[in-house]
């Protein structure tokens, strides 16, 4: 991947966002996501939120050099499973915050998951909403909260 455009468009593809959902969250335009993607724009000044957002280091994201991802040490496991709302105790003793684990499955590769078309994602997604939704069921959690 030589040109930002193209760094931008991997790494938002494989962390499975779509233009608007990561314009959403980096609190800019679709239409300059796709401005990047395009490459009608060369740069961005959001590049390190951008960063943040796909978790990739931002040098990477800008120039193409170093590695893509943060070294697993850069991470912060430990509030990977608490609830929505939560604020992590950690963010609140040190005052900054690491960004979370980039891959949840440890027995599937982000080469693999690629490689699935969007029909096999939806699927995926679908039927991994279903698994959650049923042990939530099974545990009596229902929308983060216990039942009764």
């Amino acid at each position: 991947m030589k040109t930002f455009s193209d760094r931008l468009k991997h790494a938002r593809l494989l962390r499975g966002h779509t233009q608007n959902a990561l314009a959403r969250l980096v609190r800019i335009s679709q239409s300059a996501i796709g401005s990047y993607e395009s490459g009608l724009r060369h740069s961005s000044r959001s590049a390190r939120k951008l960063a943040q957002v796909l978790k990739v280091e931002v040098e990477w994201l800008e120039t193409g050099k170093g590695p893509m991802e943060l070294p697993m040490e850069g991470y912060d496991l430990s509030n990977t499973l608490l609830p929505p709302g939560i604020a992590d105790p950690a963010a609140r003793a040190g005052g900054r915050t690491r960004p979370m684990a980039p891959w949840p499955f440890p027995n599937i590769s982000p080469s693999q998951f690629e490689t699935l078309t969007s029909d096999d994602r939806a699927m995926l997604e679908a039927l991994t909403q279903t698994y959650i939704e049923m042990v939530q069921v099974r545990r009596g959690i229902k929308r983060g909260r216990k039942i009764g």
